[in-house]
């Protein structure tokens, strides 16, 4: 809006093993939901690399990015 860039997750590095519980937490307006939604393969970010169980997913296509989301 505005021409304005909003940087919602900037230089942000995340290691969860399989089993581990996490909490995303944080002021409003952070990139919670953002987070959310690329970790749950919902978006994919504009940059950078997300790597889910040794697969790259934005070079996944949109039927196995739903068969990850069904498990």
């Amino acid at each position: 809006m505005g021409g304005e860039t909003i940087r919602a997750l900037d230089d942000i590095t995340l290691d969860i093993s399989q089993g581990e519980f996490v909490a995303i937490m944080g002021p409003s307006g952070s990139g919670k939901s953002t987070l959310m939604n690329i970790i749950g393969c919902l978006d994919v970010s504009d940059e950078g690399l997300y790597v889910l169980d040794g697969k790259q997913i934005d070079s996944l296509k949109d039927s196995q990015l739903a068969e990850i989301r069904n498990r």
